[in-house]
C-alpha cells in the first residue's frame, strides 16, 4: 500500500516540472522576440545618421583627394600653378580665374572622380588661389569633397618649403673662399676658388680648405641641415638634432660618430632626437629679382634704423634722381623724397648724409638697397656721420676724422701695411741777413701700401646698415652685404632680453627676412695699432733743417740765398695689435648681441666682421633661421677668444609663414604645409 502510495506522488511532481518547463520556454521566448524588435527598430532608426557619418568621413577623404591631385601636378610640373589646365575637371568653375577655357563665373563646378571605377568614392573639385606665391611662397588650395550629396571643403597651404623650415642650414663647411682673413690668395677650386660649381664637400675629399668648428659652448636650438659634413671641434648642443648629406651618416647600425668627420668630438643632441642622413638642399641665387618686387629702392649705401612704431629713418646719399619704390609698389607707398636723397655733410665730412627722412615701414613688401653705377673706398662718416647726420653723437660709419679715406680708424674701410705723405714748404727772405718765412705745406698722400680692406665695403656698393625695432612684416634685401649695426628685433621682443638675461622667443605678427647676394654681416668695427716716422728734409742745396717737426725753417745764418724748397715725409707703419672700436650696441658690451630675423646669404656667408680681433663680446642670440653658402665664422674660441659664441633659437611661427618675397629651395618637391577645414564651398 505504501509503496503503491510513493509511485503515484513521484508521478504527479513530474507532471509539475514538465509543466513549469514549458512555461519557462514560452517565456524566454517571448522576450527574445521583444528584444529583437527592438533591435530591429534601434538599426532601421540609426541607419540613416550612420550612412550619413559614413558619407561625412567620405566627403573629407574625398577632399584630401583633390589636395594630393594638385600637389602630385605641381611635382611633375613646377609651373603647373602659372595658368589654368582646361582639361582638369576639379579646376572649372566659377572660380577658376583668368584662362582660356571660356569659363565664366557661372559655370557650374566640375566634379572629379576620386576613383575613376568607382563613383562610390565619391568626387572632388577644388579652387586655386596663387596670389601668395610671390610675397608670401605659397599657394592657397580649397578643396571640396562630395559624397552622396555630402560636402566638406579643407583648405591647404601649399608650398616647396624654403631655409626657413631650418634653424641653421649650410652648403658648403669651409670658410668663405672671399674670407680674406683666412685666404691670403685665392684657395683651390676644391675650396670654392673658382665658385662652388667646382667645389668640393669634405666627404668627397678635400685639402687645403680652412675647416670651420662648432665649439663647447654653441648651442643651436632647432633642426639643422648641412649638406656638407660639419666639423665638431667641442660638443656643441643640437636640442633638435641635425642632418648631413654625408652618405656615411646613413650606415647601419646608426652611429653618431658617422655623421660627424672622424675623430671629431660627439655633439650633444636634445633627448629624443639624432643625426640622420638626408638628401642635399639647395639655395637659388635669385637675388636680381628683388629688384622686380614691390616696396622701397634705395641705390647705394643705406642706413636704416627700425623705430619700433611702424617707421623707419633712412639716410642715403644716392638715390636722388632715382625712383625710390619698386615695380608694382602700391600707390600711397611713402618711401621718402629721393631729390633728399643725397650728400648733405658739411665741414670736414662733405660726403656725408644729412638728417634721415622717417617714412612708414612698407609693410608686406620689400626693401632692396642696389649698387650705384660709381664706387669708391669710403670717407669717414660717410655712411652716418652722428649728430650731424641727425642720429646719435656716437653713431659714425665708417669711424674716424677728416675728408680723406686715409682718416678711416675701422680696418674693414682702410687698412694698409703703410702710408707715406709728403708736406713740401717753401721759405723766402729778403737778404742773408732776415728771417725765413714759409709758405704751405704742398702735401702729397698718403699714399697706402698693401691697403687690403674688403673691397665689398667701399661705397656706392649695395649695402645696407640695418638695426632697431621693427613694426611690421618686411624682408630687407642688398644686392651686396647686410650690415647688422645694433640689435635688430621685434616691437614684441623688445627688449630682447627677459628678467633673467634670456634671449626671448619671437613672438607676435612683426616678421623679418634678410636676403643679401653677398653676405649678412654683424657690424665690428677694430682699428690698428701704428707708428709714424717723419724723416728730416733733403732740399736744394741740402740747406734745410735737419729738424724731424714739419716746417721748421732753415738757420738764419745760412747763406744760400733767399728762397729754399724743404720736404718732409712721414710714414705711418701699421702693427700687429688690434683693438676694438667702441660703438654703441656692439663693442661698449660683453651682453647678448640679439637678431631677429630669417637670414639667407645667396652667395657667401653670415659672419661677423673682423671676428678674430678685439675682445670675446659675448653671446650672437639669433631667433629665426639662418642659411648660407659658405660657413661663416663669428668667433674664435680659447683662454683669449674673440668675436661671439653661438645662441641660436629657431622661430616657430616660419612653420606657418615666412618673411615676404623670400627665396625657396631649387630643388625641393611641392607639399601641404597646414590644413583646416571651411563650411562647404558648393
Amino acid at each position: 500500500m505504501i509503496l503503491k502510495l510513493s509511485r503515484l506522488l513521484r508521478a504527479r511532481l513530474r507532471g509539475q516540472d514538465e509543466g513549469i518547463a514549458m512555461i519557462m520556454v514560452m517565456g524566454t521566448i517571448m522576450v527574445l522576440t521583444v528584444l529583437l524588435g527592438v533591435t530591429l527598430a534601434y538599426a532601421l532608426q540609426v541607419q540613416p545618421q550612420a550612412r550619413h557619418d559614413q558619407d561625412w568621413n567620405g566627403a573629407l577623404a574625398a577632399a584630401q583627394a583633390g589636395v594630393d591631385d594638385y600637389i602630385a601636378k605641381l611635382n611633375q610640373n613646377d609651373s603647373y600653378w602659372s595658368s589654368v589646365d582646361c582639361t582638369n575637371l576639379a579646376l572649372q568653375g566659377p572660380k577658376a580665374g583668368t584662362n582660356s577655357c571660356g569659363w565664366t563665373s557661372s559655370t557650374p563646378p566640375g566634379w572629379q572622380k576620386v576613383d575613376p571605377g568607382n563613383t562610390k568614392a565619391g568626387y572632388f573639385h577644388y579652387d586655386v588661389d596663387t596670389s601668395s606665391l610671390s610675397s608670401q611662397g605659397v599657394i592657397r588650395v580649397t578643396s571640396t569633397g562630395r559624397v552622396n550629396g555630402v560636402d566638406r571643403s579643407i583648405q591647404v597651404l601649399v608650398s616647396r618649403g624654403g631655409s626657413t623650415q631650418f634653424l641653421y642650414y649650410t652648403d658648403f663647411e669651409d670658410a668663405d673662399p672671399a674670407n680674406t682673413f683666412v685666404y691670403s690668395s685665392t684657395p683651390s677650386a676644391a675650396c670654392g676658388g673658382t665658385g662652388p660649381t667646382n667645389a668640393k664637400y669634405w666627404f668627397q675629399t678635400r685639402s687645403g680648405c680652412v675647416e670651420i668648428q662648432f665649439v663647447a659652448g654653441d648651442v643651436l636650438n632647432g633642426k639643422a641641415h648641412f649638406n656638407d659634413t660639419p666639423y665638431m671641434g667641442g660638443s656643441a648642443t643640437f636640442k633638435q638634432g641635425y642632418e648631413t648629406s654625408d652618405p656615411k651618416c646613413a650606415n647601419t647600425p646608426y652611429n653618431v660618430s658617422n655623421c660627424v668627420r672622424s675623430g671629431n668630438a660627439t655633439p650633444i643632441i636634445g633627448t629624443g632626437y639624432k643625426a640622420t642622413y638626408a638628401s642635399q638642399l639647395f639655395l637659388p641665387d635669385n637675388s636680381d629679382q628683388f629688384a622686380n618686387y614691390p616696396g622701397c629702392d634705395y641705390t647705394g649705401d643705406t642706413r636704416i634704423r627700425f623705430n619700433g612704431d611702424g617707421t623707419m629713418t633712412v639716410w642715403n646719399t644716392m638715390s636722388a634722381g632715382t625712383s625710390v619704390t619698386g615695380p608694382g609698389t602700391p600707390s600711397g607707398t611713402n618711401c621718402g623724397v629721393a631729390a633728399n636723397f643725397k650728400p648733405g655733410g658739411t665741414g670736414t665730412n662733405p660726403l656725408a648724409p644729412a638728417s634721415g627722412q622717417t617714412v612708414p615701414v612698407p609693410n608686406n613688401l620689400v626693401i632692396y638697397v642696389k649698387n650705384s653705377s660709381t664706387t669708391s673706398a669710403c670717407t669717414p662718416g660717410q655712411i652716418v656721420n652722428g649728430s650731424a647726420s641727425g642720429s646719435t653723437a656716437g653713431d659714425v660709419i665708417p669711424p674716424g676724422s677728416g675728408s680723406t679715406v686715409s682718416g678711416n680708424t675701422d680696418i674693414s674701410y682702410y687698412n694698409p701695411d703703410s702710408q707715406a705723405t709728403t708736406s713740401t714748404y717753401t721759405f723766402t727772405r729778403a737778404n742773408t741777413s732776415s728771417a725765413w718765412t714759409s709758405s704751405g705745406p704742398t702735401v702729397v698722400g698718403p699714399t697706402p701700401t698693401n691697403d687690403t680692406h674688403p673691397s665689398t665695403f667701399n661705397c656706392g656698393q649695395g649695402n645696407v646698415y640695418l638695426e632697431g625695432d621693427l613694426s611690421g612684416r618686411v624682408t630687407v634685401a642688398a644686392q651686396n652685404n647686410i650690415i647688422v649695426t645694433n640689435d635688430l628685433t621685434l616691437s614684441t621682443t623688445t627688449p630682447a632680453t627677459d628678467s633673467s638675461g634670456n634671449v626671448k622667443d619671437a613672438s607676435g605678427p612683426d616678421m623679418m627676412g634678410l636676403v643679401a647676394a653677398n653676405s649678412v654681416i654683424v657690424y665690428h668695427p677694430v682699428s690698428r695699432s701704428s707708428n709714424t716716422n717723419v724723416s728730416a728734409p733733403n732740399g736744394s742745396n741740402s740747406k734745410c733743417s735737419s729738424s724731424t717737426t714739419l716746417g721748421t725753417a732753415p738757420s738764419t745764418s745760412s747763406s744760400n740765398g733767399t728762397s729754399q724748397t724743404c720736404t718732409w715725409t712721414s710714414t705711418q707703419t701699421f702693427g700687429s695689435t688690434y683693438s676694438d672700436i667702441s660703438y654703441p650696441g656692439q663693442t661698449t658690451s660683453s651682453g647678448a648681441r640679439a637678431i631677429y630675423a630669417s637670414i639667407q646669404t645667396l652667395q657667401h656667408s653670415f659672419w661677423v666682421d673682423n671676428y678674430k680681433y678685439g675682445a670675446q663680446l659675448g653671446k650672437l642670440s639669433v631667433r629665426g633661421s639662418i642659411a648660407q653658402k659658405w660657413r661663416g665664422i663669428v668667433g674664435q674660441s680659447g683662454s683669449s677668444g674673440t668675436g661671439y659664441l653661438k645662441d641660436y633659437g629657431y622661430d616657430t611661427r616660419l612653420k606657418y609663414s615666412s618673411p615676404p618675397y623670400f627665396p625657396q629651395w631649387t630643388n625641393a618637391r611641392w607639399s601641404a604645409q597646414t590644413t583646416g577645414e571651411l563650411s562647404p564651398q558648393y
